[in-house]
C-alpha cells in the first residue's frame, strides 16, 4: 500500500511541510516578544492546535461546501429534507475523514515534522549559547584587563582578598571562586609551573588581553601586559 504524503492529501495547507521550520521559528519569536518566558513546548502545542483548528477545519469545510454545492447542482433539490440530511451526512464524512486521513496524517506526518522542528530549534539555541561562552573572555583575561586599566588610571594594584574577589565577581558576572585563583596568578605568580597546559592557557589569556587593548590602540597597556607576562611566567 502506497502511503501518500501529507501535502498531497491536504494541498490546502497554509504552509507546506518544507517551510514548517520557518513557521515554527517565526511563531516562536512572535510569542517571545509578547511573553519573554515563552517555551518551545508552548509553541509546539500552539502549532498542534493550529493543525486541527485551521488546517483540518478549513479542509473539511471546503470539502463539504463543494460537495453540497455539487449535490444541489446535480439533483436540483433544495427542499428541507436535503438540508436536514446534510448535517448527519457531514458528521459521518468527518468521522470517516478523521479515522482514515486527519488522525493518521497528524500522527504519521505532521506531528513528527513538528517535533523535529522543535528539537532542531532547541539544539540551535544550545549551540548558540555554547558559541557565546567560547567567545567570552576567560576570568584571567578579565582580571588582567582590570588590573592594567587600574594601573593606567594611576590606581594601586587590587588587594588579594575576598572583598576584591567579590567586587570583580559582581562587576563581570562570574563566580567568586574563579576570581580568587586569577588574582593569585596575576598578583603573586602562583600557578603550577609543571603543567604545560596551564602555561599555554596563561599565554592565551595574556594574548586575549593584548588583543583587547590592541583594538583600543593602547600601546602602553600592551607594554604593561608584556612586562606582567614575563613576571608571571618566570
Amino acid at each position: 500500500m502506497c502511503v501518500m504524503k501529507f501535502s498531497n492529501l491536504l494541498p490546502e495547507l497554509s504552509f507546506p511541510q518544507s517551510s514548517l521550520s520557518e513557521v515554527f521559528e517565526s511563531h516562536h519569536q512572535r510569542y517571545l516578544e509578547t511573553f519573554p518566558g515563552w517555551s518551545i513546548q508552548s509553541t509546539r502545542r500552539k502549532l498542534a492546535a493550529f493543525y486541527w483548528l485551521k488546517i483540518v477545519l478549513k479542509h473539511f469545510l471546503v470539502l463539504t461546501s463543494v460537495s453540497a454545492f455539487l449535490a444541489l447542482f446535480i439533483t436540483h433539490q433544495q427542499n428541507l429534507l436535503f438540508f436536514q440530511a446534510l448535517i448527519p451526512a457531514s458528521m459521518l464524512v468527518f468521522l470517516i475523514l478523521f479515522i482514515s486521513m486527519y488522525w493518521p496524517m497528524y500522527q504519521l506526518e505532521f506531528l513528527p515534522h513538528l517535533d523535529t522542528c522543535a528539537e532542531n530549534y532547541a539544539g540551535r539555541q544550545i549551540e548558540g549559547i555554547q558559541a557565546c561562552k567560547k567567545q567570552q573572555y576567560s576570568v584571567v583575561s578579565l582580571v588582567l584587563i582590570q588590573c592594567v586599566t587600574m594601573e593606567l588610571a594611576g590606581m594601586k594594584n587590587p588587594l588579594l582578598n575576598t572583598a576584591t574577589a567579590q567586587l570583580f565577581a559582581r562587576q563581570y558576572g562570574v563566580s567568586v571562586k574563579s576570581v580568587g585563583p586569577a588574582l593569585q596568578l596575576i598578583l603573586r605568580g602562583d600557578w603550577n609551573r609543571k603543567s604545560i597546559r596551564k602555561q599555554t592557557e596563561i599565554i592565551d589569556d595574556f594574548e586575549t588581553a593584548k588583543s583587547y587593548f590592541l583594538e583600543l590602540s593602547d600601546d602602553r597597556a600592551i607594554q604593561l601586559l608584556e612586562k606582567l607576562q614575563q613576571k608571571v611566567l618566570r
